[in-house]
């Protein structure tokens, strides 16, 4: 007698479920990466519209949004990307995350656009402009900054480009690209407000020295390898954070400062 092979109406259903999920997976990450290579092309774009050959104007994009407040650039990486301002005094957007979510032209991305923390001040000549930017497993926004713990990556990338923009009080724009030598590269988390720990997240505006001193300090003491570079007082810093996942809220950062 020939055997046949009956499969019940249970192991059927879960076979159709399985197939179903399956697909559902297949569409969504489809999806995710086809949007993100979609907000990568804009966002190169906007490079394009604002490159020049002695580093950047960004006139033209401060004139679409004057939310714009400087541009970061680091070789050997995706990063290239605008960056925002909002929540400051005297600014029509209160929100400080405005740019968690939105892209260049303000409408929703998953991935949003780098922003500067609203305590980071251009204006001042000794400062720490903290600049935040989301690690999408795509690869885009700050994902690749977590590059920089391999020594050898920074050995052949030690430093990374900032402009920022300026306005004069007769509303002309300008636009001001330095070079930022790396002095560290940093795991770190968010701790309770309580944690009796160094937090570099609140450092966002350094205005004296001890402050300065401290936050040197920290960070270096943080550094997954001795670059054998420092910061003193008067020097501008630049911290470029994202998220890490070595562990719950972790946190990944690199603290650069102004050589030209």
């Amino acid at each position: 007698m020939r055997k046949t092979n009956k499969m019940g109406t249970g192991t059927k259903i879960v076979l159709v479920l399985c197939l179903i999920v399956f697909c559902g997976s297949g569409y969504y990450l489809a999806d995710y990466f086809l949007n993100a290579h979609r907000t990568q092309q804009e966002f190169a774009q906007l490079a394009d519209d604002g490159a020049e050959k002695e580093g950047r104007d960004l006139s033209a994009l401060y004139q679409k949004n004057p939310d714009l407040v400087g541009w970061v650039k680091v070789k050997g990486t995706r990063i290239d990307y605008p960056v925002m301002q909002t929540g400051r005094e005297g600014q029509e957007n209160p929100d400080p995350e405005y740019y968690l979510h939105r892209n260049f032209e303000k409408e929703y991305s998953d991935a949003g656009t780098p922003f500067m923390d609203a305590a980071s001040d251009i204006g001042l000549p000794t400062c720490n402009w903290l600049i935040y930017g989301h690690h999408m497993k795509s690869g885009i926004m700050f994902h690749d900054l977590v590059k920089y713990e391999d020594r050898e990556f920074y050995e052949n990338h030690p430093t990374f480009k900032v402009s920022t923009v300026h306005v004069s009080e007769d509303g002309a724009v300008t636009t001001d690209t330095g070079t930022y030598q790396i002095i560290a590269a940093c795991y770190s988390k968010i701790y309770s407000d309580d944690a009796d720990v160094f937090k570099y997240y609140e450092y966002p505006g350094i205005t004296t020295e001890d402050e300065f001193n401290s936050y040197v300090s920290g960070v270096k003491s943080l550094s997954v390898y001795d670059t054998e570079q420092t910061a003193r007082f008067g020097e501008q810093l630049v911290t470029l954070s994202t998220c890490a996942y070595q562990t719950e809220d972790g946190r990944f950062f690199v603290v650069g400062k102004r050589i030209r």
